[in-house]
């Protein structure tokens, strides 16, 4: 009787159907190639805000397509359910607590509990982070990912990122203890086209193949040596050019970074 009423109150509370428009504008013209066709999506929202002060346990771990790993329906001691992103060493029926202020002393802050960050202890790994207090959770919110809390002062919180940056965030901004559980994505393997035809992928012409009225690469008898410049059908260079600032991103490897965007919140 409980999972035949949860999953019915996920189809009608906590999920939203979403259209694939395939690539297509509002006229109906496809202005992105490759797209198209694949299974039909359900949107699930989640509760990021996790401010009911109150413990709750891991009742279903739930795949989401529009995310590259696995969700968790959360049960609440009042009977309230809510989506929730998983976080590592996280088993079923595994009791977590989520709220403002942490009222159990006597027991210590375990994998998944969502607390301000005052009340976390220091380098420790956090996971879905508000930038200010009362916006939801926008950081370290991917697969694998966490966020190391490097020190304290009575306003902010510092934080370094996965990709080598130091952020300062208000104190009273709930996180989530604990890094997100691995991508399950990785281990899958398509096997075959249909597969990827499944997943709104369209299968793409080369180039070469195609007519010279079709693609500057086009025409012919038999194979072709590789152009020069090998262009797109529209004649802009796609190869052989830098994507990336290296002088930049070695800087941005060695050297923290603070974003000046986040104001005190007081």
């Amino acid at each position: 009787m409980i999972s035949y009423f949860f999953i019915n109150f996920l189809k009608k509370k906590l999920i939203k159907n979403i259209s694939n428009k395939g690539g297509r504008n509002f006229l109906g013209r496809v202005c992105v190639r490759g797209l198209g066709g694949g299974t039909k999506k359900n949107y699930r929202f989640l509760d990021l805000y996790r401010r009911l002060n109150l413990k709750c346990f891991l009742y279903k771990k739930i795949k989401d397509p529009f995310r590259n790993c696995k969700i968790g329906l959360f049960l609440y001691s009042n009977g309230l359910s809510s989506l929730m992103l998983l976080q590592k060493d996280l088993k079923l029926y595994n009791f977590i607590y989520s709220g403002t202020f942490y009222k159990f002393k006597n027991e210590p802050i375990k994998n998944g509990f969502s607390l301000p960050i005052k009340y976390m202890p220091l380098f420790t790994t956090l996971s879905n982070i508000e930038i200010k207090p009362f916006t939801g959770g926008l950081l370290s919110r991917s697969a694998n990912t966490g966020s190391l809390l490097i020190s304290k002062d009575n306003f902010y919180g510092f934080f370094k990122l996965n990709s080598g940056w130091q952020v300062k965030i208000p104190i009273n901004s709930i996180a989530s203890m604990g890094p997100i559980i691995d991508s399950y994505i990785c281990h899958m393997s398509l096997k075959k086209a249909g597969n990827n035809r499944k997943l709104g992928n369209k299968p793409k012409v080369r180039g070469v193949a195609m007519n010279p009225c079709d693609h500057p690469h086009g025409g012919g008898n038999g194979k072709k040596s590789k152009p020069m410049l090998p262009t797109n059908a529209w004649k802009s260079v796609f190869k052989w050019r830098h994507t990336k600032n290296k002088k930049i991103d070695n800087l941005k490897r060695r050297v923290y970074k603070t974003l000046k965007v986040f104001k005190s919140s007081k």
